[in-house]
């Protein structure tokens, strides 16, 4: 079996991400053309790059790279109002975003600096009419920039279009995929799926295995990207590992733990399941348990959230990919205020992730991806 070595993403990694992006197998999309223009003002969505995958866009950068290429935070004028969409926060991992953005606006308010935030949720994951009424209520509120995280491509196309009119900036945060609005920042999904396969390649050894995962919802991108990015990882570098069956669940921890049951029951020889998230990797986890083979299959989630970690503290959950929520939401509220200073940003920004599990797990995630604050234009 041909691994590379056990992958770390943080912030000031710039060059092995670039290695890693350029290990995609050929299967994968081709890249769009590179144009780094982007949002500033909420300029007409026909006048920037038509991307239709973040994960092979040409022209993405790190977020590490940005205040080098941009320079500090411009201070945002007195009486801004950002809005933030999330999900829904019944999922812990949204809880999470919106517990960083919040954070960060306090941050921002202890420092003198009048900007206030209105972070609301959809009532669940598949709630797109929900979503797409709340993100229309902040464009009509006259926001002066609106961070969002669709729940599908397109449900949050018409209140984009709507805030563009408006000269709204609209960001992209860490879940779906919608190439209306302005910039994307978040995870490299496909980078996700590597990391989980590769980790799990060579904790099952020479002896490879069967595995599987269950899918999150198939419409958003984070689901098909880390699907991907995981099968393809394993067809390159890991023939002695088979990928016998792929599941949806919906990003739903009930729905998860029902495939699992059937999994174990169609699958008697599996070794090992990646769940698209975490919530989805606790139900899988429930089953497991129940049918008495914890320890024998092991279960990968992705997200990083506390239950997660938690869970693998305990020794019950073997790894999950960490891709730091609570920073996603300070970052995502960097961008926005870029966005809103009218700075020409890349319209793919990439957010740090890496892989979790009893070796690391009690490490502070500060020192794991470098994270030192926002830096703001005296």
């Amino acid at each position: 079996m041909n691994t590379r070595p056990l992958t770390v993403v943080s912030l000031t990694l710039v060059v092995l991400l670039l290695l890693l992006a350029g290990c995609s197998v050929p299967s994968a999309a081709p890249s769009q053309s590179a144009a780094p223009s982007a949002a500033g003002g909420g300029g007409s969505v026909e006048e920037r790059d038509v991307i239709t995958d973040t994960d092979t866009y040409a022209g993405a950068v790190i977020y590490a790279d940005i205040e080098g290429m941009l320079g500090a935070i411009p201070q945002p004028p007195d009486g801004t109002t950002l809005g933030f969409v999330a999900k829904a926060y019944e999922n812990e991992f949204w809880r999470a975003v919106k517990d960083g953005v919040e954070a960060q606006i306090e941050e921002l308010a202890a420092s003198g600096m009048d900007v206030k935030a209105d972070v609301r949720a959809a009532q669940g994951e598949s709630d797109e009419q929900g979503q797409a009424a709340l993100m229309d209520d902040m464009v009509n509120k006259q926001y002066d920039a609106i961070i969002a995280s669709p729940i599908s491509d397109g449900n949050l196309v018409p209140p984009t279009e709507k805030a563009h009119g408006q000269g709204i900036p609209v960001v992209n945060a860490i879940g779906g995929f919608s190439s209306a609005m302005d910039v994307y920042v978040g995870p490299k999904h496909y980078m996700s799926g590597e990391l989980a396969a590769q980790w799990i390649a060579e904790k099952l050894g020479p002896d490879g295995g069967e595995v599987a995962v269950i899918m999150g919802l198939p419409k958003e991108s984070a689901a098909r990207g880390r699907t991907k990015g995981f099968g393809d990882w394993l067809e390159q570098n890991a023939p002695n590992v088979q990928l016998v069956d792929v599941q949806n669940a919906d990003w739903d921890r009930t729905k998860a733990k029902d495939v699992m049951d059937t999994l174990l029951k169609k699958h008697p020889n599996l070794k090992a399941i990646y769940a698209n998230n975490d919530t989805m990797a606790m139900g899988a986890l429930e089953a497991v348990k129940s049918a008495g083979l914890l320890g024998s299959v092991l279960v990968v989630g992705n997200d990083g959230t506390s239950e997660a970690l938690k869970s693998v503290k305990d020794g019950e959950l073997s790894a999950t990919v960490n891709i730091y929520p609570d920073f996603g939401g300070k970052i995502a509220v960097d961008i926005a205020l870029r966005a809103l200073a009218g700075q020409q940003l890349p319209r793919v920004i990439y957010t740090s992730q890496a892989i979790i599990d009893p070796t690391n797990v009690d490490l502070p995630a500060e020192e794991v991806i470098g994270w030192t604050g926002l830096t703001f234009a005296q």
